[in-house]
Parts: structure tokens; sequence; C-alpha cells
């Protein structure tokens, strides 16, 4: 985010995903909030004008932190499929340190009756899709990936995978490794989309 947050605004953002995780969006209130970290709902008003911008923070840090991190592989000079194994297992080793995330950057309730989050998911898909059809346009070029299929729909391929990976690993309840389960798959996704 363009200002840093407080411990207390780290907090209520780190309580706020996991209520969202254990109880959902409906779960998410001032009240729950000042009762999980023991303080008056006068107090969260002090770090935060509404539940919105709760949740508005919740995907600006995410964002800008995942793109801080990307933005350094991308200039890398790795070649395209490692800087796309290296970025797949930081968004893996991210959700691993706070699961309680899926539930906010995945979840489709949160965000289709508010315009300005539902603005922020569209920005955050962009970017993934952007950075995603950058690093799929370059191993063409290198002649790592296939060139039979457009750089757009192998971004799109890698995206739905990747959702689809982590959405099971939240859904079960994180109860096998999603390093593992995400590392196995994606040595599959590897042989789909390289040049042979």
């Amino acid at each position: 985010m363009s200002k840093k947050l407080s411990k207390r605004q780290n907090q209520i953002i780190k309580e706020s995903t996991k209520i969202i995780h254990t109880k959902g969006i409906q779960g998410l209130t001032i009240k729950n909030i000042s009762a999980a970290i023991e303080v008056t709902e006068a107090a969260i008003y002090r770090h935060f004008k509404s539940k919105e911008e709760i949740l508005s923070t919740i995907l600006d840090d995410f964002r800008l932190n995942l793109n801080d991190k990307v933005q350094s592989i991308l200039k890398s000079d790795f070649s395209a499929l490692v800087k796309l194994k290296t970025i797949l297992n930081h968004m893996m080793d991210l959700f691993c340190a706070n699961p309680y995330i899926v539930s906010v950057i995945f979840s489709d309730e949160i965000f289709k009756n508010n315009q300005i989050l539902s603005d922020k998911i569209i920005l955050l898909i962009k970017q993934n899709s952007e950075l995603f059809r950058l690093i799929a346009e370059e191993g063409q070029k290198n002649k790592e990936f296939r060139n039979d299929v457009k750089a757009d729909e192998l971004s799109v391929i890698i995206m739905g995978s990747f959702r689809m990976i982590v959405k099971n690993w939240q859904l079960n309840k994180q109860v096998y490794s999603l390093k593992e389960r995400g590392n196995d798959f994606f040595e599959s996704l590897f042989k789909i989309i390289s040049q042979e």
C-alpha cells in the first residue's frame, strides 16, 4: 500500500481474514473483529472507516506485496520456465503463510455487490494475467513454450490451474501440503506448455 500499516491495523487485517475464513463474509462485522482482538468497536473505527475499507486494504496489501516480488523475478535473467516456477512457488508460499487470505481473494460473494472491491479483484486478475502473458511470450520467443497456443490463452490456463489447486486445498481444510500438490501438478502443466 502507499501507506505503511500500523501494528494494530495489521492485527485487524489478520483477524478479519480469519473471520471471513471461518464465518464467511456475513460474519465479518466490526463487533466480531473487536471481540477477536479484544478492543472496543470504536477502537476499530480509529483505524478503519468501515468494513469495506478493511477489505479494500486486504486486497491492496496482497496485490502490492505480490507485485513487488514478481516484478523483481520478471526482470531477472532467469529463463521463462524458471520465472514461472519461481512466481508460482512464491504465490504458494504466500497462501501457506496466510491460508485465510484464500477465503478473501477467491471469494465471489464478497465482491459481487460492491463495485470498489470488485474493481480491486479485477485489477489483481489483470495484473496476474499480464504477468503470465509476458512470461508466456518470453517463453515462446525463446522456444521454451509451445507456439501453437496464444500467450493470452497460456496465461488463462496457468491462472485457472493455479486457482483450482489453491481453492481445492482450501476446501479440503489444508489437510495436505499445497506446495507438494502444487509442484506435482505444475510439473505436468509445464510438460503441456513446454516446447517439444
